[in-house]
């Protein structure tokens, strides 16, 4: 009996010891391999280091593409269903539909949009060229009815594609485009509406419109009552933490606590290749992987989009940094390493850096070049210039800036009230916004309208925004429910162009249009899109006019008005 015992326990042992072998084992294949991809990398810099080293080739910049501009109308028309006759529908040939494609013309229906999925997209297509002119008589009607309407703001009261019939007659009627791809709604200021064949300019036009049923509206004015909301939970990782140990960086307004081993690290001196390149050498042989851990836990901590970590990159680069030229150099070694496509420059004419950074859709105002298929836009300037450039890429660069928004960047400090009532004053919401996801969307270059339709809104806005406006449509059939929501938005919100506020196309986050005091009729149809497809669970499409986005809603219910089919589903317009 006893030697059983000691047998098991001697089998015990070896049991033990055989475990810790294959643990000590495991242990050093693991350490064995981080080494090899240690050196693997080391070696990368080394040959990048190099051809830094070499005379670098002279490019020329692309003019940036112009940004996206519409002549808005100055004052939204207002639907009077008095004054507007009813005319039969017709079916709108319409292709430039955003919210289906990145390019912002010549757009095809790809798809429906349905909440939480994000629609596919193909490849951005050039601008239009078509010129606009002025009719010698204003007051006459012009021989060539326009292909696509000059549409005003969308209109308040009913979810229609039911044109406003103006005072006045229009200055400026676009002429139709060599290659029509919609056949309007209606133009904006006509006092009589297009034909509904471009190829007949002599048919008698139709008016199209979708015209609702017309909803019983409260007779009292609602309270706007506060709805409580779940407060986002403070971070708690060290990059919050204020230490001597670490640098402070100013990202978005709020403070962030980094590692700060590259201080000082880089410093160039007549930003000529050798310079540049001891640079380079110089932060791969500090201990810099620590840094990079900062810029993926901020990442996945604020759930930030590659936009996001390249404007950290650039903060922390500016802090780091002596000057703005180090900084540029930083900016490329700090995004390689994190694996995006970056690539300093030169400036031929003076001494400047600059940085172009690949994207994944198309900028605008930007001055570019292309290589192997992709643009890299110039984040440094906004001059089309002459530049020198090392035409070596980091193998460590792989992907291109996505400036897609799956997730909504959990931005949440210095909050701003606003309260939105409709016309009537019988519909009220009251938004808190965070101030710091306002500086974040101001950052960001204007991009393909997909960006801002597809773009997740923070929980916190949609939680307030959605459920102060659900019971207003509960019960309500989808005509009288479009009619309160697109009534709410259209008289809502006090109207201005971009021109008109900032001096520039701009175009709106759902957020923004809580912040911002003003917002225009491509604001109003993301807003409007975006409720639609959250309190309804209607599908829309976005309708793109030459001065002018509207909504196009697929209705379960029997609407009359114009309409655009996309994949066999008739989407009635309303504008």
């Amino acid at each position: 009996m006893k030697r059983l015992i000691f047998f098991a326990l001697g089998a015990t042992c070896c049991m033990g010891t055989q475990a810790q072998v294959v643990d000590d084992d495991f242990d050093s294949f693991i350490k064995t391999e981080v080494q090899s991809f240690d050196k693997f990398i080391d070696d990368a810099n080394k040959q990048f280091i190099s051809f830094l080293r070499n005379p670098w080739k002279e490019f020329e910049a692309k003019k940036p593409v112009e940004k996206r501009t519409k002549p808005e109308p100055v004052k939204p028309v207002v639907y009077d269903e008095k004054k507007d006759p009813v005319a039969p529908p017709v079916e709108l040939d319409i292709e430039d539909i955003l919210g289906q494609s990145t390019g912002e013309s010549k757009q095809r229906p790809q798809g429906k949009i349905n909440d939480g999925e994000k629609v596919g997209f193909e490849k951005p297509q050039p601008k239009p060229t078509t010129p606009t002119a002025k009719p010698a008589t204003p007051a006459t009607k012009p021989a060539t009815p326009t292909a696509k309407p000059t549409t005003p703001a969308l209109k308040p009261a009913t979810p229609t594609a039911k044109p406003a019939t103006p005072a006045t007659k229009p200055t400026t009627p676009t002429l139709k485009p060599a290659t029509p791809t919609v056949k309007p709604a209606t133009p904006a200021t006509k006092p009589e509406p297009p034909a509904a064949k471009p190829a007949s300019p002599t048919a008698k036009p139709t008016n199209p419109a979708a015209k609702p049923a017309t909803p019983t509206t409260p007779t009292t004015p609602p309270a706007v009552v506060p709805v409580p909301t779940a407060k986002p939970s403070a971070p708690t990782s060290a990059l919050y933490k204020e230490s001597s140990a670490k640098q402070m960086v100013n990202y978005c307004g709020q403070r962030i606590y980094v590692d700060k081993s590259l201080k000082g690290v880089c410093s160039i001196g007549n930003m000529r290749e050798k310079a540049v390149a001891d640079a380079y050498e110089a932060m791969c042989k500090a201990d810099y992987k620590p840094l990079l851990a900062d810029c993926r836990q901020l990442k996945k901590d604020l759930k930030l989009n590659d936009w996001g970590v390249f404007l950290f990159v650039r903060d922390v680069s500016n802090a780091l940094c002596a000057d703005a030229h180090a900084s540029v150099v930083m900016q490329q070694f700090l995004l390689n390493e994190l694996g995006y496509k970056s690539k300093m420059a030169r400036r031929a004419d003076r001494d400047q850096m600059l940085l172009f950074v690949a994207t994944d859709c198309k900028m605008y105002g930007r001055p570019y070049f292309t290589k192997d298929g992709l643009n890299y836009y110039n984040l440094t300037s906004d001059e089309t210039c002459q530049f020198y450039m090392c035409q070596e890429d980091s193998p460590k660069a792989k992907s291109s800036i996505d400036m897609q928004i799956t997730n909504a960047p959990l931005l949440n400090s210095g909050m701003v009230n606003s309260v939105h009532k409709n016309g009537a004053g019988t519909v009220a919401v009251s938004v808190d916004v965070p101030k710091s996801l306002m500086l974040f969307y101001k950052s960001m270059p204007q991009c393909d309208y997909s960006v801002y339709v597809n773009a997740k809104v923070n929980p916190a806005v949609a939680d307030r925004l959605l459920s102060s406006l659900a019971p207003i449509v509960e019960g309500k059939s989808e005509t009288e429910a479009a009619n309160l929501l697109i009534n709410f938005v259209q008289t809502g919100f006090k109207y201005a162009t971009d021109q008109e506020q900032f001096g520039y196309e701009k175009p709106f986050f759902v957020e923004e249009l809580f912040y911002y005091p003003y917002c225009d009729c491509e604001d109003r149809a993301v807003l409007y899109s975006y409720l639609v497809r959250n309190l309804l669970k209607l599908d829309v499409v976005l309708l793109d006019y030459p001065n002018h986005i509207a909504t196009a809603v697929c209705f379960n219910e029997n609407v009359s008005g114009d309409f655009v089919t996309v994949e066999g589903k008739k989407y009635i317009a309303v504008r």
